[in-house]
This record gives C-alpha cells, structure tokens and sequence, in this order.
C-alpha cells in the first residue's frame, strides 16, 4: 500500500503517522544474526525431511511448544528479519524516490512529507541493517545533503542526525568517513531555525500552533545532532568549535523563547566541556572585543565554521539577551557570560525543551515573586521597637543598695 501510494502520488497520499506507527516496532535482531537464523531454520527442515522418524520427533517437539506457550527463538529471529528488511526496504525506496527527484528538477525539489519519518526510522534501526547497506545509506545522505537548499528544514535536521547517528553505531572504525561532511550542513541549517515557513502541506486548524510543534520537534533534533557531534565524541578543531558557538548564539536571538532557551543551555554545555581544555579560546569570546587580540576579520556568512574566524569576534548576543523579555532567556545568557555550569540533570537542554514546550501550550511565564511592604503593615515596626526594649532590659546596670561597705576596693 505505501509502495502504490508513493509511486502514485509522491508520497502525497499518506500521512505521516502511518509511518510513524513502524518507530513502536520491538526489533532487536540484527541482520546477520537474522540471516544466520534462517540458514539453520532451513537445515532443520531438510534433516527432518531425509527420516520419517526425524519427522515424527519435529511433529511431537512442534506440539510439546504448542503446549508450553513459548516463542520459539529462532522462528522469532526469522520474523523480526522479514519485518526488518521490509521496513528498510520501504525507507530506502522513498530515499531513493527523493534522490532521483533531486537530480531530475533543478529549481526546487517536491519535499515529500514522509522524507522525514524516513530518516527518524532509518536514525533508529540503523545499527541493525548490514555494514554495506549503512554505507549506501550515507552516500544517499550525502547526495540529498548536497543539495539541502531545496529541502525543509525538518529533512535537513533529520539527515544530519541520521547520519550521525549511523556513524555511532557499530562499524563506525571501518566506515572511512569525514565528520566535517555533515557538520558543515548543520552549520548551515543553525540560521534557519526559528524562520516561519509554508513548506508543510498538511492542513491544520492553526497556523500558529503547528509552527510552534513544528519548532519545537526540529529544536529536539538540533540539540541530539549538538550532542553526537560535540559531547558524544571529541572535537579537535577550536576554530570549529567557536564558529558553532557564535552561531548558535546568534541563532538565539531569532527564536522564539522556547527554542532560545534550549539553545542557549545546549551552548553553555558545549563551552563548559571544551572551556578547561589549555588550547581552547572559548573564554577569550567571553570578553570584550577590544580586548581580544587576533588576526583577520570575522565573517559571519562563510560556510564552513573553520573560515569564519570566530575567535576575533565575541559573543556580544548574550549582552543583548541579558535584559530578553522572558525570565528564562535572560538567566541562561547572563549565566553563559558569568561562567556559571550548568545544573544538572534540571538544566539539561532536552529537559529545558520539554518544558518550554510544556509552559508555551498553557501559557505560563514564570516570574520571581518580589516581595515589598504594605504601608499599612505595622508588625514590623512593632517587632523593632520590642527588639529595642529588649536590649534596654538585658543592659540595664544593677542597682546600687545600702550594703556599699561590704563592697572591697
């Protein structure tokens, strides 16, 4: 049924939640072992087809399980391998299908709806498809990275963190690949968040509150793409890593206040890791420009973060997030500027999204309570003047008696 209604309709008649629904499915069986599995289904049965008393033995062992109510594994490894290839069969084909509509159109490319529910599920079963099929699977990443002008925002994030995701998985030591071929896109895709697009074809009641979902998803897989490519593993390069610092804060000031205060607590994580390290000038952005001394110029518009030369600038953005409008933004921005860690797990940034999102659907701003006096309010005052009583009482010099001659000199 996908196949027909994608090749028909260019994925255009189904809806996004059906694909959704194969994120749920328990697979835990990798190919190999699958494959495995059925090569020694298929011995079993041709031993037990060569014997009449082999095949009375399987009739009597097929009914002793009947009876138990137990799953046979290797029947279990057989089904979860059908399902498997399936499910990566389907993914592929629309992969393919948005690969081929890449080459063929040269001013923009039909973005179908279930490019990303194909990458989410490509993201999550990757570490069990074979070594060979992961190796086409970021070659076609690759090709549909290339030209990710032409895709939504949405599919940009979700390739990257495909293929960051593959890459962490097993096979990463054998599968000769640059990470810069995919950090170079995010960096890319930073700016572009937060920007209000008609790219979505789904209708919806309001247009407001699928922006807002919309955002908040591509937020969520902004900060796991941070994660794999600069908490999970080491970055060596530091003009690299400056240039995704200056770009996140920049970023910051765009968004809405639920994407800021994800990004601005993912920024503060990432410079808190490299900060201690002797040959890191993350602190030096921290200071004023004046005082920085550098070379060259910086150049916010170049593509790769290496050539923008972000250490001869700094990270003024915090000083204009300082004095935001929401609490939460002005707290992360003046922590971030003061050096402050991050308290964790509380601050963690998936957590700070969750409740942002949370907070914007009903409504609430948290705001610190500041207490001030009532002019009526006189227990205060009261309170000062028996504090003075008391100390009057508790100084009062002993009264002098008549017995002064018995007092020694």
């Amino acid at each position: 049924m996908v196949k027909e209604r994608h090749n028909q309709q260019g994925g255009r008649g189904i809806h996004p939640d059906v694909m959704n629904t194969w994120l749920s499915l328990p697979l835990r069986i990798h190919e190999d072992e699958a494959m495995a599995a059925k090569i020694a289904a298929q011995v079993k049965k041709k031993r037990a087809k060569k014997s009449e008393e082999a095949k009375a033995t399987q009739d009597i062992e097929n009914e002793m399980k009947e009876g138990e109510a137990t799953v046979d594994k290797l029947e279990l490894a057989k089904n979860q391998a059908d399902t498997l290839h399936a499910v990566i069969l389907t993914y592929f084909r629309i992969l393919k299908v948005q690969d081929g509509a890449a080459e063929q159109i040269d001013s923009k490319v039909v973005d179908s709806n279930l490019l990303p529910c194909a990458l989410r599920g490509l993201a999550k079963f990757s570490h069990l498809i074979h070594l060979d099929a992961v190796v086409d699977l970021l070659e076609v990443l690759k090709k549909l990275l290339e030209n990710g002008d032409r895709l939504s925002t949405d599919s940009c994030v979700h390739c990257i963190l495909c293929a960051l995701k593959t890459l962490r998985g097993p096979g990463r030591d054998t599968i000769p690949v640059d990470m810069k071929q995919y950090l170079i896109p995010l960096y890319g895709i930073l700016p572009r968040i937060g920007i209000p697009t008609n790219e979505s074809s789904l209708p919806s009641t309001n247009a407001d509150d699928a922006q807002s979902n919309d955002e908040g998803k591509v937020i969520e897989e902004v900060i796991q793409c941070l994660d794999h490519a600069f908490l999970q593993r080491r970055e060596l390069s530091s003009t690299r890593l400056a240039g995704f610092l200056k770009r996140l804060a920049g970023s910051s000031l765009h968004c809405m206040p639920t994407s800021s205060v994800p990004l601005l607590a993912c920024t503060r994580q990432i410079a808190s890791r490299y900060s201690s390290s002797s040959s890191s000038k993350i602190e030096r952005m921290l200071e004023n420009e004046e005082d920085i001394v550098a070379e060259g110029v910086f150049s916010p518009d170049a593509e790769d973060p290496e050539h923008s030369n972000s250490h001869a600038t700094s990270l003024w953005e915090l000083s204009l997030l300082k004095y935001h409008v929401h609490p939460k933004v002005a707290e992360q921005s003046s922590n971030m500027a003061e050096g402050k860690l991050l308290k964790l797990p509380g601050e963690a940034p998936s957590k700070l999204c969750a409740q942002m999102k949370r907070d914007a659907r009903e409504g609430h701003i948290e705001q610190k309570p500041m207490w001030k006096k009532h002019p009526l309010d006189t227990t205060a005052s009261s309170r000062k003047k028996s504090r003075r009583r008391q100390n009057q009482v508790r100084f009062i010099t002993p009264r002098r008696t008549a017995n002064w001659h018995l007092q020694t000199n």
